[in-house]
């Protein structure tokens, strides 16, 4: 049964022996061929197109349909050089048989699947009446070979034919998006790709590819502006075959995707005092011997949605969510379902901040061509039908790794800018024109202490006309500096904080305003209402004796008694009191520090003076004072006593 699936991608580095350089005249020898074809095949075989195509082309023959055919698949399988498969491929199909020994040499005959695969490059060039023929023409030679057990995934073949019905509708009605290049200090490489945002908007990691290694580049948002890219892959020591994947709330923490010799695996690294530290494999629920390709992080920071083929999946690359377990660690994960997976790949999850949406890439659903970017909505019951973006957001060829912000009415996007070139877009999805959003940047002050990790700091924009809050925010509480990103209007910004008077700034955006950075510093002042009393320790060592006791506060001959358990019902008993103190001699009442209201309580049978505070109806209610006076200083050995009549 012969197989179309799609295998995963490899990055296998290996030496291009020395022959072949030999090999490019024209006598070259059948042995130096054979070398050749047999190094094109060990990279061809790992999806090493770069690496495999100038080998085949050395030995390109007009006579040979294999060799055609492999150039041909070869160019689909490299960016920005697809186009170029369809010559080849059109020549292949001129002699494509069923039975064709592709793996050796001598044959000259292209597979069947080479009809497959024309039709996948006229698809990607956007002929897609040629594509719909094409495919027809592959599964009408395929039933021939039914009884001899037909061609694998010629479901697959079903699938595509619907895409291009799609890619026509799609580019029909085109959806309305908004892009702008991220900034021009992330334009220096080819091919900038994979932008892992944190869901506060201020720190970017994204991979920029050099041929077959990969450069992991970082950069924090400081005042409204990006700062130029920092090289941390060897501060990652992530090796040449690590891609960014995905950031949590605050970007202290990032996960990576790493090849790992054709495994495919997800690791870790936190960003502590500075730096990033050494990537960690994530454990064995999250990675197994199978293949693993992405991974997202929550909000609240309690799940991750992943990527992975493990057994027991629905399709190739399931999406699964795994939450933190007790021990802090992840949990065995759920796959989605069927309602986001297909018998296909599916990849790149992404989840919003409020979490009522997923978006991620799929080669099912109603794709228009390869992989194409969906959201689906969070439901009661769990997910709802997934929503293809659309064109241009979608393409026919393969379209991945689309990063939601701002609850995804925003993303960042990797996009083709010109031959071999790729680079960062923020994109307006939904709400306005990403090309008029201004930033609103600043610090975050307080006017007697730095902010505080265990403290909640908020920053609210209101719409002044309709009085709706646009937009919340809050400070880095390392630094105090914050970004809000506003499109043209009048605005009041509300800046508050536990234990501060809240301050408002009103402020107008300009549309024509070139300025599209707006900074606003602001210091609240503290509320001293708020700030606790500090009181001192009672010192019981000197007590202060007087003659007398003023007669106002004294009380005589009343039965000051302990109390029990059946006090509550005695009707017997005046009131509950707390007693601070009691002595046989007269006390100065002013060294009862933070009680107005001490009455002194002198019975002549045990000639004592007992010092009490408050009058309560319940021994609860005098509970309460008791605590309160051993916070202001006092002892733990004050009671509570009960008074009743003599």
């Amino acid at each position: 049964m012969k197989n179309l699936g799609l295998r995963m991608p490899h990055l296998l580095l290996l030496l291009i022996p020395l022959i072949i350089f030999s090999a490019a005249s024209s006598a070259q020898s059948q042995k130096e061929m054979k070398a050749i074809f047999k190094e094109a095949e060990s990279h061809y075989v790992y999806e090493e197109y770069e690496l495999a195509n100038p080998l085949y082309l050395l030995l390109e023959d007009a006579r040979n349909m294999n060799i055609s055919y492999k150039i041909g698949t070869c160019y689909l399988g490299i960016p920005d050089e697809k186009e170029k498969a369809i010559p080849y491929l059109e020549a292949a199909v001129k002699d494509a048989s069923y039975d064709a020994k592709t793996g050796t040499l001598k044959e000259k005959r292209a597979p069947l699947d080479a009809w497959f695969f024309l039709a996948k490059a006229y698809m990607i060039n956007n002929e897609l009446e040629k594509a719909l023929s094409t495919f027809q023409t592959f599964k009408r030679l395929s039933a021939d070979y039914e009884s001899e057990g037909g061609m694998q995934n010629i479901e697959f073949a079903d699938q595509q034919i619907e895409a291009c019905r799609n890619a026509i509708e799609f580019k029909n009605n085109p959806t309305l998006i908004t892009k702008k290049i991220l900034a021009k200090e992330f334009t220096d490489g080819a091919i900038n790709e994979n932008p892992a945002v944190s869901y506060d908007g201020n720190t970017l990691v994204y991979t920029e590819r050099r041929g077959l290694i990969n450069i992991i580049l970082f950069s924090k948002k400081i005042r409204g502006k990006w700062q130029p890219p920092v090289d941390i892959t060897g501060q990652l020591n992530a090796g040449e075959d690590c891609s960014s994947c995905s950031l949590n709330s605050d970007g202290t923490k990032l996960f990576l995707y790493k090849t790992d010799n054709f495994d495919g695996n997800i690791y870790s690294s936190d960003y502590v005092n500075g730096a990033w530290t050494p990537i960690v494999k994530l454990n064995k629920n999250i990675n197994t011997k199978y293949y693993e390709s992405h991974a997202a992080i929550s909000a609240d920071g309690k799940k991750l949605y992943f990527t992975s083929n493990r057994e027991g999946g629905i399709g190739g690359l399931d999406i699964f969510v795994s939450e933190l377990n007790a021990s802090g660690d992840w949990g065995i994960p759920v796959n989605l379902g069927t309602k986001i997976n297909t018998p296909y790949n599916e990849d790149n999850p992404f989840i919003t901040a409020d979490e009522s949406l997923l978006f991620f890439s799929s080669e099912g659903h109603n794709s228009m061509g390869g992989y194409d970017i969906y959201k689906s909505s969070k439901i009661i019951s769990g997910w709802d039908t997934p929503k293809n973006l659309g064109f241009p957001v979608n393409t026919t060829d393969d379209n991945k790794f689309l990063q939601p912000y701002n609850d995804g009415m925003n993303a960042f996007y990797s996009m083709k800018t010109d031959y071999k070139k790729r680079d960062i877009f923020y994109i307006g999805l939904e709400g306005p024109d990403v090309n008029q959003i201004h930033e609103i940047a600043g610090q975050f002050m307080l006017n007697d202490t730095a902010l505080s990790v265990k403290k909640m700091y908020r920053i609210e924009v209101m719409d002044k006309n309709s009085g709706d809050t646009v937009y919340k925010s809050a400070p880095d509480t390392k630094t105090g500096l914050y970004n809000v990103s506003v499109a043209p209007g009048k605005y009041k910004l509300v800046y508050s904080g536990e234990g501060y008077f809240p301050k408002s700034v009103d402020t107008t955006i300009v549309s024509d305003d070139q300025e599209l950075i707006v900074n606003i510093d602001i210091t609240l002042e503290r509320d001293s209402s708020l700030i606790p009393i500090r009181y001192e320790k009672i010192n019981l060592d000197e007590i202060p004796v007087v003659a007398a006791i003023d007669s106002s506060i004294l009380i005589r001959n009343m039965k000051v008694d302990d109390v029990t358990d059946q006090d509550e019902t005695d009707s017997g008993i005046l009131y509950y009191t707390v007693q601070v103190m009691a002595l046989y001699n007269p006390v100065d009442v002013s060294y009862f520090k933070y009680i107005s209201d001490i009455k002194v309580m002198y019975n002549e049978i045990d000639k004592f003076y007992r010092y009490t505070t408050g009058r309560f109806a319940t021994r609860a209610e005098a509970t309460v004072w008791r605590q309160n006076l051993i916070k202001r200083g006092y002892p733990d050995d004050i009671f509570i006593k009960k008074v009743s009549k003599q």
